[in-house]
């Protein structure tokens, strides 16, 4: 299996754990369910995550900038305010498709009833920075709301695989080898590529395959586990991991 690398610039740098099944999205929400501090907690990893969906979502359904900013920090308000946390059930499939329901329902139902949670107002701070002038044409232009959150929940696993991947070279021989590596996640190399990489790491020619095939392959698991902590059942992984993959386009 390949995947595409998200872009560098964006993967958040916090460094999760190494383990492929982790604790996963859905025992987050579910253990956040009365307890305050933990239920922040859990609002702030998802709103990390996944307020690139929410967002690109809202814009697709036809409002502007500043009104979807407005929607997604309030829809992240909404879910710690309400009984998102109390009302999460694993037996309703995978965790995409929750988020997904519950955006709309607020974006139907809720927001209709309130004012706007100006940015920076709400509980959560959703890291717009990080939202450049590229992201805001791709999503003014038309296309199906589902399924660009399908997507942008796609990459979304992407960069926080890529991120924990990056974490993992920590020492300054790991990051070298990591940064020169790295291209080749999602590329064929050119002629001669491999022989200038085996020059820039100081190894036989023969071993920059093997050092690609390993990082390729733990990106994979990376990717994998991201997948299996937003599913309730490992048996849904394999269905989820093609359906984003296909979501990618």
């Amino acid at each position: 299996m390949s995947a595409p690398a998200p872009n560098p610039a964006e993967p958040n740098k916090n460094g999760q754990g190494q383990g492929i099944f982790e604790t996963t999205d859905w025992s987050i929400v579910l253990a956040a369910g009365t307890d305050g501090t933990r239920k922040r907690r859990a609002l702030e990893k998802l709103c990390r995550i996944y307020w690139r969906p929410v967002y690109a979502f809202v814009r697709r359904l036809g409002n502007d900038a500043e009104q979807a900013k407005d929607l997604t920090q309030a829809f992240f308000a909404h879910l710690l305010e309400k009984d998102f946390f109390a009302s999460a059930d694993p037996e309703q499939g995978r965790f995409r498709g929750y988020l997904r329901q519950s955006c709309r329902l607020f974006l139907g139902n809720e927001w209709q009833k309130r004012s706007a949670e100006k940015r920076g107002g709400g509980h959560s701070a959703v890291p717009w920075e990080t939202l450049t002038p590229e992201d805001e044409r791709q999503f003014a232009t038309p296309a199906d709301p589902a399924a660009d959150f399908d997507r942008q929940w796609a990459l979304a696993l992407l960069r926080n695989a890529f991120a924990r991947l990056e974490a993992e070279h920590r020492t300054a021989d790991e990051r070298r080898q990591f940064e020169l590596l790295r291209p080749h996640l999602t590329r064929r190399p050119d002629p001669g590529d491999y022989d200038r990489l085996a020059a820039s790491l100081g190894v036989a020619r023969g071993s920059v395959p093997v050092l690609v095939h390993r990082l390729g392959k733990r990106y994979q698991e990376l990717i994998r586990a991201e997948v299996a902590a937003t599913v309730s059942l490992r048996s849904d992984v394999d269905a989820e991991l093609r359906h984003c993959l296909q979501a990618l386009g």
